[in-house]
Parts: structure tokens; C-alpha cells; sequence
């Protein structure tokens, strides 16, 4: 009535599940392997980029030489001049692109359209070490003067993100006439 199989019918049925096994096992590998491989092309991508990004905001950076303050009428500091050049290996900054961080003892103030000149012409882009810009910050209207024994702290950030920070102390004597530039 009832056939029973022999042993060696029975080994190829457990060969065929464990084929069926082991091809299962296979796909699900490949399928894991090919998520793990998009997933590090993404991450290589986004490594590059960021890397690019760092680069550019250590590099691309400006030296100050010089910051000298305008007296008004009342002795006090009214505008602010910097002279400034690239950095050491730095592309070209343009200077209308930059955002300055204002803080002094009249106020803060975030700065984005300051006057701007190019070894004295028009242009506004730093292009080799030997070209020097003036930036002119009119804190008068911007954050209030600077008095006698003031201190300021000036922030400039390029368009690559690249921050200079500049500390500022006016003098506690300001001898000055009207419209003479003092060394901050």
C-alpha cells in the first residue's frame, strides 16, 4: 500500500533543500554586497566634497596687514580701514563676496556690502600675494563709534567660508584732528 523511500532516495531530496538553501543564501549575498557597494560609492562622493569644502576654507584665506580707524568731529573712531592680501596658497577672493562679523562697544552688526578697492582701483578681486585690498567698514552707522579705550572685534567671512578674526583696541588717548587715520 504504502512505498517507503529508500535511504537513497531520501539523501537526494535533502541534497535539493540544501540547494535550495545555499542558492537562496547566494542571492541574498549578492543582493547585500550590491546595497554595500552603492552605499560606499555615496560615501566616497560626499568624502570628496566635504574634503574639497575643508581645503578651500583653510587655503583660500586673507592676511591682514594693516587696520587703521578715522577720527570724527567728537574724537571718536566713526569708519574702519583694512588692508588685506591673500593667504599663503589661496585662490582669488573676491572681496564684494565676503560677510563681515561686526562687534564692538556700540553694537553688532553683520556687514555684507562694505566699499571695497583693489590696490587702489575699481576692481574688488584679490587675485596673487602681491595685490592688497582696502575693506571700509562705516561702523558709525552700522554698530556706533568707537571711543577712547574701546575694543572691537572684527570677523571676515569669504565665500569659501574661510573666517579671519581681527581684535581691535583704540587707544586710551586719542590725539588726533578730525579725518586723521589712527593705527587700531
Amino acid at each position: 500500500m504504502y512505498e517507503t523511500a529508500s535511504d537513497g532516495d531520501r539523501r537526494a531530496q535533502v541534497g535539493i533543500g540544501t540547494l535550495i538553501l545555499f542558492v537562496a543564501m547566494v542571492l541574498v549575498a549578492a543582493l547585500t554586497a550590491g546595497v554595500l557597494m552603492g552605499t560606499a560609492g555615496v560615501l566616497q562622493s560626499q568624502a570628496e566634497a566635504t574634503g574639497t569644502e575643508s581645503i578651500a576654507q583653510v587655503s583660500n584665506t586673507l592676511e591682514i596687514y594693516t587696520t587703521v580707524g578715522t577720527v570724527d568731529a567728537d574724537g571718536n573712531i566713526d569708519s574702519i580701514e583694512m588692508t588685506v592680501s591673500l593667504g599663503p596658497g589661496s585662490n582669488p577672493i573676491d572681496l564684494e563676496n565676503i560677510v563681515i562679523d561686526y562687534l564692538g562697544s556700540g553694537g553688532h552688526a553683520y556687514v555684507s556690502d562694505t566699499p571695497v578697492a583693489v590696490d587702489g582701483s575699481d576692481r574688488a578681486v584679490l587675485e596673487n600675494g602681491q595685490d592688497r585690498g582696502t575693506i571700509t567698514l562705516d561702523i558709525e552707522s552700522e554698530a556706533g563709534v568707537l571711543e577712547p579705550g574701546d575694543d572691537a572685534v572684527v570677523k571676515i567671512v569669504t565665500n569659501d567660508g574661510a573666517q579671519i578674526t581681527d581684535e581691535l583696541t583704540v587707544p586710551s588717548v586719542l590725539d588726533a584732528e578730525e579725518d586723521e587715520k589712527i593705527r587700531l
